[in-house]
């Protein structure tokens, strides 16, 4: 399939690496850099969905989502792990949960601009007390980041993680790298985390923002 992933806010927390572990799907492994393993939150607006070679369905091809993600391996390939997506639209959550076995949830979100930036604010339909909102700023264009760089490791992932009845699948997406830019954020509350038996993050998270990618997502294969 194909769509865009707009207006985007990586926000990312170091986190213990022997609490997330046990968390994980036999054969995927934490991914860390320089020995500190990373989640992270990002809020975004979807659009342009559509299977490769068709038009978009009326009403389905956009909407908004946040996920909670980390970062890990499997046999050398690094990848995403999403620990948990809401979004803002039934339909596409529930075909994601059943053909990409993703942990999807219907949600109420707003996103909206304001002062400059942007506001951000979700409830999950079925568990109001998970909740996420933020507001923040876009900054100046950062350059490109070394592929060394603790950047580059956070953002550049080209493929996707899943487990289902004991299956572990891979999912490869391609878009052209990101461009960041800075991201000043003014308020950010979480209890996304909490569902997952985690401790919400703690201290101000390292920011970024990008406009957004065009992205194609090819079907899951077991690995």
């Amino acid at each position: 399939m194909e769509q865009n992933w707009e207006d985007i806010l990586f926000l990312h927390w170091p986190i213990e690496e022997r609490v997330l572990q046990p968390r994980l799907p036999a054969g995927l492994d934490i991914d860390n850099y320089d020995d500190i393993a990373w989640i992270g939150i990002t809020p975004f607006h979807l659009s342009g969905l559509r299977l490769h070679g068709l038009p978009e369905l009326p009403g389905l091809h956009a909407f908004n989502e946040i996920n909670v993600r980390t970062y890990v391996h499997h046999e050398g390939t690094p990848g995403v792990l999403f620990l948990s997506l809401d979004a803002s639209k039934l339909i596409p959550a529930l075909a994601a949960r059943i053909f990409f076995g993703l942990p999807y949830h219907d949600a109420e979100i707003e996103f909206d601009e304001v002062e400059e930036g942007f506001g951000f604010e979700m409830r999950r339909a079925a568990d109001p007390s998970t909740t996420f909102r933020a507001e923040w700023r876009p900054g100046g264009r950062l350059a490109a980041p070394d592929v060394e760089s603790l950047e580059f490791f956070l953002v550049e992932r080209y493929c996707l993680f899943t487990e289902s009845a004991g299956r572990l699948s891979m999912t490869r997406i391609h878009h052209h790298p990101w461009l960041l830019r800075e991201a000043t954020v003014s308020s950010c509350h979480s209890t996304l985390l909490a569902p997952l038996g985690l401790a919400e993050p703690d201290g101000a998270p390292l920011a970024h923002f990008s406009e957004g990618v065009q992205a194609q997502v090819w079907a899951p294969e077991e690995v």
